[in-house]
C-alpha cells in the first residue's frame, strides 16, 4: 500500500511538473522587451509626435517655432530635409544653442522631448544623434526614430 501511495505521488508530481514546463515554455520570450535608453526614446518620440511628411501640421509648427525663436537657418534645413546642414549644425552646437533649444520645447508643448534633451548633456545627444544615423536617419522617411523631425 505505501509503494503504491508513493507511486502515485510521485507520478502526480511528475505530471504537473512537465504541465508547468510546457506552459512556461509556451510563454512569450523577454527577449523582446529588452529596455534601453534608445528604446524608451523611440517610443518617447513615437507617442510625442506620430509625424509621417513635411505636410504634418506638428512639423509645420516646429518649422515655425525655431523660426520664431532666431534658428531660421535650422527651420530652412529641416524644411529641405537638408540633412548634411542639420548634421552640421548638430555637431556645431555651443552649450547656450543646446540650453535654448531645450528651452523652446518646453514653451513650445515639446515637454517630452525637452526632458529627454535635459536628461543628458549636450556632447551625449551629439553622439546618440549621430549614433541613430544622423539628420537623415532621425529625421528622415516615416520608418525613422523620429518620423519626418
Amino acid at each position: 500500500m505505501k509503494r503504491k501511495s508513493l507511486i502515485l505521488l510521485m507520478s502526480g508530481i511528475l505530471i504537473i511538473g512537465v504541465a508547468t514546463g510546457f506552459g512556461y515554455a509556451n510563454s512569450k520570450s523577454n527577449k523582446d522587451t529588452v529596455v534601453s535608453k534608445v528604446n524608451i526614446e523611440k517610443k518617447l518620440w513615437k507617442n510625442d509626435s506620430q509625424l509621417k511628411n513635411n505636410n504634418n501640421k506638428n512639423y509645420k509648427d516646429m518649422i515655425k517655432t525655431m523660426k520664431k525663436n532666431g534658428y531660421e537657418n535650422v527651420a530652412d534645413y529641416m524644411k529641405n530635409n537638408d540633412y548634411k546642414a542639420m548634421d552640421e549644425f548638430m555637431n556645431n552646437m555651443t552649450d547656450e544653442d543646446y540650453k535654448n533649444m531645450i528651452d523652446i520645447m518646453k514653451n513650445s508643448g515639446y515637454e517630452d522631448m525637452a526632458r529627454m534633451m535635459e536628461s543628458v548633456d549636450k556632447d551625449t545627444m551629439i553622439q546618440m544623434h549621430n549614433a541613430m544615423g544622423g539628420a537623415e536617419g532621425c529625421h528622415g522617411d516615416s520608418s525613422n526614430m523620429m518620423g519626418s523631425f
